[in-house]
């Protein structure tokens, strides 16, 4: 009588299974260059639209194939490394105002356990004082916001800097804050704000990323809203202008009294004027 091969047999805890060897290659596709995510809020996503979209947005070179592999949990395979680290430091990214949380493929997990619970966020910090624009100021900062990734060192190019750039790693199960006390050089405590860039689908009431008051749990469980509201849109951060300063071949600017193309001048010495053909 053949007896079964029982290699690789494991009893723990009264359970019986199998363990066995995790093979860097899969034979389908390389799952180091995969991503898995969802999108944060209740909505439903169409999916195709999604896809174009989100291809778009990248523009990966190889392309990204993007496949759902659960109940709101997407795949997406690129076909080299660089272009899913591109997207990975790009973000955040979102479709229909809903944010997508990514993580990377770990080998050996099961897609379904994979937490998706923490994006990456460009947050500005408002109003330090002189002095703190410092990058060990911007990592305790990070960390009373939620976990330090990194300092915008390139935020610090230009002499008179109206914030400090620090991206954070954010669970998106708790409420974002919005400010802190921060002590001047006279012992004077000042408050500092927090202004989030990209972000989606925002709770004044709660204060958490993913749904609006109108779905708001925190709010249906008031016996009346008196529409008090600890968060505002302040919380939200400006778009950043891209590509530089807009400019206009029709556009000339006046220095020293007479029109001349180009830049230059002080506020008070420079007038723009509608040049003609």
């Amino acid at each position: 009588m053949d007896h079964p091969n029982l290699d690789g047999l494991s009893l723990h805890d009264g359970e019986e299974g199998f363990r066995f060897d995790f093979e860097e290659e899969d034979e389908q596709l390389d799952l180091r260059w995969c991503l898995v995510g969802r999108f944060l809020g209740d909505r439903a996503i169409h999916i195709q639209s999604m896809k174009v979209r989100m291809a778009d947005l990248w523009r990966p070179m190889g392309g990204v194939t993007i496949k759902e592999v659960g109940a709101g949990r997407f795949l997406f395979h690129f076909a080299h490394p660089l272009a899913m680290e591109e997207v990975i430091n790009g973000g955040p990214w979102s479709f229909d105002n809903n944010m997508l949380i990514l993580e990377q493929i770990q080998l050996g997990m099961q897609i379904d356990h994979i937490p998706l619970m923490y994006v990456n966020m460009w947050v500005q910090v408002h109003d330090l004082p002189m002095g703190l624009m410092k990058e060990r100021v911007g990592t305790t900062l990070a960390n009373y916001i939620g976990e330090f990734v990194e300092y915008d060192k390139n935020n610090n190019s230009s002499f008179w800097r109206q914030f400090m750039r620090i991206r954070v790693k954010l669970d998106v199960r708790l409420p974002l804050k919005k400010d802190t006390k921060v002590m001047d050089k006279v012992g004077k405590w000042c408050t500092v704000k927090f202004k989030y860039e990209r972000l989606g689908i925002f709770c004044f009431v709660c204060g958490i990323m993913g749904h609006a008051e109108n779905r708001c749990e925190v709010r249906f469980a008031k016996e009346q809203d008196d529409g008090t509201r600890e968060w505002s849109s302040e919380i939200r951060a400006e778009p950043r202008r891209q590509g530089g300063r807009i400019t206009s071949r029709w556009l000339r600017e006046e220095r020293g009294g007479r029109p001349e193309k180009g830049d230059g001048g002080t506020a008070e010495q420079t007038e723009t004027i509608i040049g003609h053909k």
